[in-house]
């Protein structure tokens, strides 16, 4: 006797090739000299900044009391073709008389934190200065004084400050008590009377090495240099993404954003497909600019529901006319089910047995076996595009990627296109708005050189 089985909403799609993992192009900026280092890029309102140890003005080189030269912010003008003027120094920090360090612009521009000496005028103590985070408003188009960020950090140094996107949160790294190891992140909520105690990030985070140079986008991923995890080699640059108070696996950036150099201080641009970044892969400390080619695969798939759900039936007929009896379906997830016909849903994909059997009606034994049946429920190959249930054009739309069907992946970047005229974006979650009417969604995932394509039509109300 032979069983059939029906197996009911169960979709199978041809495969779509894996094609080669898109290009990133780079390029150096034409900001540096023959003698001197470039990092911590930064672009506010179309004006690149930079930190600096060049010579400040013509024949004069300012130095530390270890006779090293001074960092200094510089700035120059981005056009709308990207080119990039002449460097000059901020005249903001004019007066400063030692090192001046990374800083950065709350999102409307009307504050800036910078890494300053606690210090104020050099030589002042034998011992090396500390750096401090400083801040000043902007008041009248004018900027105010820059006045110490008070935190509960003793004497340490810290640097390299980042405020959130909101203002809410700003992020730095130094080496406190209580951290993994050599500098950390770590990051302090404002209150109504200051910066609260700053929290470290945690190992997730923070190794033994050292983290720097952190960058918290508009999208809530957190980017950061670091030589503690495992990278390509020395300093290298990740990502990192938050899920309920709890931070990710950092992502590293491919190359050649990251080499067996040292590539440390990126900047993302809004969009996240790119951005600047510093590194001494040709000797000195220079800057560069990322640019992901987006060419959206033209085979894309469209987002499909994997279901789990099947009937299973016996047609055959059973040999004896006067034997009450029923049939009897096992699952080796634990499901029972009796009848000619059953439905049943496994809860996702696996491998799973199926016994049929015939009992006796009345007696509840067990007459024979039927038949026996593997199942193997497998995942789409897809890029799962999850948008809300009813899309509406007066607010953004929370959207969110996840790669199925490939088994256990790391390090997967998705970009996504909304079509000609639009702005792209990176991210597994991202926010966008759409006007009425129906939408074309394109997703990439990208990972180990690999990628795949998937789309899905949205109605906006």
């Amino acid at each position: 006797m032979a069983a059939k089985i029906l197996l009911s909403l169960f979709l199978l799609l041809a495969a779509v090739p894996i094609l080669p993992a898109q290009e990133i192009s780079l390029r150096k900026l034409p900001v540096g000299t023959p003698w001197s280092d470039e990092m911590a890029p930064l672009v506010q309102d179309s004006t690149l900044y930079f930190v600096s140890n060049r010579k400040s003005a013509w024949m004069v080189n300012r130095t530390d009391q270890n006779e090293q030269p001074l960092y200094k912010v510089y700035r120059a003008t981005i056009d709308k073709k990207g080119r990039i003027g002449h460097p000059q120094p901020y005249e903001l920090f004019s007066s400063e008389q030692l090192t001046v360090g990374p800083l950065s612009f709350s999102a409307d521009g009307q504050k800036v934190v910078a890494t300053l000496n606690t210090a104020r005028t050099p030589h002042q103590d034998p011992e090396p200065n500390r750096l401090g985070l400083f801040e000043a408003h902007k008041q009248n188009q004018n900027w105010s004084s820059f006045k110490a960020i008070e935190m509960a950090v003793g004497s340490a140094s810290i640097g390299h400050p980042c405020l959130s996107p909101d203002g809410q949160q700003l992020y730095f790294s130094a080496e406190l008590p209580g951290g993994e190891g050599g500098k950390d992140l770590w990051v302090s909520q404002r209150t109504e009377s200051g910066w609260a105690a700053p929290q470290n990030l945690g190992p997730a985070i923070n190794t033994p090495g050292d983290e720097v140079f952190p960058q918290m986008t508009a999208a809530g991923r957190l980017y950061f240099s670091s030589n503690g995890h495992a990278g390509l080699g020395g300093m290298d640059l990740y990502y990192s993404e938050e899920s309920r108070g709890t931070w990710g696996r950092p992502t590293p950036l491919p190359a050649p954003i990251n080499s067996a150099f040292d590539d440390f201080s990126g900047f993302v641009l809004s969009g996240e497909t790119s951005g600047y970044f510093a590194s001494n892969r040709e000797g000195r400390d220079r800057l560069y600019q990322f640019e992901y080619e987006l060419s959206f695969c033209e085979k894309a798939q469209e987002v499909v529901e994997d279901q789990y759900c099947f009937t299973f039936f016996e047609d055959s007929p059973f040999d004896s006319d006067t034997l009450p009896h029923r049939y009897i379906w096992e699952f080796s997830d634990g499901g029972r089910e009796i009848g000619a016909e059953v439905d049943y849903c496994f809860a996702g994909p696996g491998f799973y047995e199926i016994i049929l059997s015939v009992q006796d009606s009345l007696s509840g034994e067990e007459l024979y076996e039927v038949a026996s049946y593997e199942l193997l429920l497998e995942e789409t190959r897809q890029v799962y595009i999850t948008v809300p249930a009813s899309p509406d054009a007066r607010s953004e739309i929370i959207l969110q990627a996840e790669l199925r069907g490939f088994g256990d992946v790391k390090d997967v970047r998705y970009f996504w296109d909304f079509g000609p005229g639009t702005k792209k974006q990176t991210g597994s979650t991202i926010r966008h708005s759409f006007g009425k009417g129906t939408h074309t969604i394109r997703c990439e995932a990208y990972w180990d050189n690999q990628r795949w394509c998937s789309y899905r039509i949205i109605n906006v109300e």
